[in-house]
């Protein structure tokens, strides 16, 4: 596939998402629901969404765009911004009703005590392929072994990509402590991969696709493989204190969430339709690129992977009980 201007610029969608940090095993969450919106109406019908233009929060665009939302009772108006720590401040002071970002981040804000965290719904997990470590053609690096020693770029350091391609190291024998991550912007991975900066490029789509198609880059290790398959990424979360003021008005949201991503699963075409009004990815490449998985339900055994990987990396100054985080499921 020819990668032009419009594709490359889709990577930012990508990049965005890894950058949202500055600061299917198990069961579904099976505590009773709260009331439905019949039950005595919404707290608030009208609320405020940060999101970013990154594929990965394309089910709220999708519950727009169908109506289900609308079918809840709920007028939800998405606000952009281009990394989830611009939104933590924004929630904390209530411009905000609910946030959508990665999990990481929000727990080592939640740890922090940037903000008493309550998780309204899952968004994204990692899909095959949409993922890859991967080396130039006439790279010396063949095999995951070959990568002991390397350096690769991460976008922020300490996030979910480091997170996860640690475990997935493990599993392919390769001691991840001699693994050195760089932190390079996404407009710089080519120009520092080209010119040797980096041994091999951690890579998300439609980066990945460009890389194969343009540079004949070959792909090295899914880091969302092995212990990391569907490795969560992101969601919607909101202030413990907004949940307990809200609690109709969240399930009516959680609902819609769910609805719209059952209705992806089986339908990219509903997702290719709504990518250029958010992203930068035209419609030829939202038709071509490999999606993430979007949750249709809540699973806090899935979700507690990311916690418990954080304190293994030291990266939390407690463990986090995940379960109590999350609400109750109303839908699924």
């Amino acid at each position: 596939m020819r990668v032009g201007r419009s594709a490359r610029a889709a990577i930012i969608g990508f990049a965005l998402t890894l950058g949202t940090v500055a600061c299917s095993a198990g069961t579904a969450t099976t505590a009773s629901a709260p009331p439905s919106a019949s039950a005595g109406g919404l707290e608030k019908t009208k609320i405020k969404i940060a999101t970013l233009p990154a594929i990965d929060s394309a089910a709220i665009y999708v519950a727009i765009d169908q109506g289900l939302f609308e079918k809840e009772g709920l007028d939800v108006t998405p606000e952009v911004v281009q990394a989830a720590p611009e939104a933590i401040p924004m929630l904390v002071k209530g411009e905000i009703d609910a946030m959508f970002g990665n999990y990481v981040s929000m727990f080592a804000a939640h740890d922090k005590q940037a903000l008493k965290l309550r998780i309204l719904a899952e968004g994204s997990r990692a899909a095959p392929d949409s993922l890859s470590i991967m080396a130039l053609p006439n790279s010396p690096i063949k095999t995951p072994k070959d990568l002991e020693g390397k350096t690769i770029n991460v976008n922020v350091l300490h996030n979910f990509q480091e997170l996860a391609l640690t475990q997935v190291l493990k599993a392919n024998n390769v001691d991840p402590a001699t693994i050195k991550y760089v932190q390079v912007t996404f407009q710089n991975i080519m120009p520092s991969w080209k010119g040797g900066q980096i041994d091999a490029a951690y890579l998300g789509e439609p980066m990945v696709t460009a890389a194969t198609a343009t540079m004949g880059a070959r792909k090295i290790l899914d880091p969302a493989s092995g212990p990391a398959a569907e490795f969560p990424i992101s969601g919607y979360v909101s202030t413990q204190e907004w949940y307990d003021k809200n609690p109709r008005t969240a399930a009516a949201f959680q609902r819609a969430i769910h609805n719209a991503a059952k209705l992806m699963e089986n339908n990219r075409e509903v997702v290719a339709k709504v990518l250029p009004t958010f992203t930068q990815i035209d419609a030829a490449t939202a038709a071509t690129v490999t999606f993430p998985f979007f949750s249709s339900s809540d699973n806090s055994v899935r979700l507690q992977r990311v916690a418990d990987w954080m304190w293994e990396a030291k990266w939390l100054t407690k463990q986090i009980d995940v379960k109590s985080l999350m609400s109750p499921t109303a839908s699924g």
